[in-house]
């Protein structure tokens, strides 16, 4: 069986890996790692099978969420990473996912860092991956095919540092508002389970993902950006190309 994986709150990783798996001959079993009961389930995957493990980038690291990939287990499955980005940078998440992917017997025969959306803005990352993307993405996919039929399984090299870059978290968390009716579907969809009953968000739980505040259907949940937003369109605004390893 051959599995995509991903944790994607607001979509944009989703849109990434699905692609990349629409490329490849095999078929992929979708194994959606942001909801709280799919990771507590956990996967395991054999060495005949074939995982893509796709991941949002954070303060340049993996998502600051409690045993992410506690529940993930592999026995020398070839595994394809894609780290992906809002159009800043990277930085050491990709290599921070190689190893935590190798810790759990996995060989990372492949990876990219792939362009998304922005969650805190409209401009960076916007429409990411595009058709140019696509074709990109497409000739990835076409040489992952070939090593797989080689039966090549050699640990690909991938950008970083370690010790890995310090993201110190903001402790804060969308808020509800007066529009906020109660209908639950903020606490339902939250990736960390840091809603509580009169939907309130943790902030050392809350990882700032922002999908509470895409999917309320009413509009009653807010997070000031602004800050964070006008720094990232005045610095990071010109559009970065996707980087592959193979």
């Amino acid at each position: 069986m051959n599995y995509q994986l991903y944790f994607s709150p607001t979509g944009g990783t989703k849109k990434a890996v699905n692609m990349v798996s629409s490329f490849m001959k095999a078929d992929f079993q979708e194994v959606d790692f942001t909801e709280l009961k799919v990771r507590e389930k956990g996967l395991t995957c054999q060495e005949e099978d074939v995982l893509i493990a796709g991941f949002p980038v954070y303060g340049g690291r993996l998502p600051q969420v409690k045993g992410l990939l506690d529940n993930l287990q592999g026995h020398h499955t070839p595994c394809i990473l894609c780290a992906c980005y809002g159009n800043r940078h990277y930085d050491d998440a990709l290599l921070e996912l190689k190893d935590e992917m190798e810790k759990r017997g996995f060989c990372c025969i492949a990876a990219a860092a792939i362009v998304i959306p922005h969650v805190y803005s409209h401009i960076l990352g916007a429409g990411r991956p595009d058709k140019e993307d696509e074709k990109e993405i497409k000739i990835f996919a076409e040489k992952i095919d070939e090593k797989l039929e080689m039966g090549q399984k050699i640990s690909v090299d991938v950008p970083g540092n370690i010790p890995y870059k310090v993201w110190n978290k903001p402790e804060r968390a969308p808020e509800k508002t007066d529009s906020c009716t109660g209908c639950g579907i903020c606490r339902k969809v939250c990736p960390t389970a840091a809603i509580d009953e009169n939907f309130i968000a943790n902030p050392k739980i809350c990882i700032q993902c922002m999908k509470c505040v895409r999917q309320c259907p009413a509009g009653g949940r807010i997070m000031d950006t602004s800050q964070q937003k006008a720094y990232l369109e005045g610095n990071y605004k010109e559009p970065r190309k996707n980087e592959w390893f193979l």
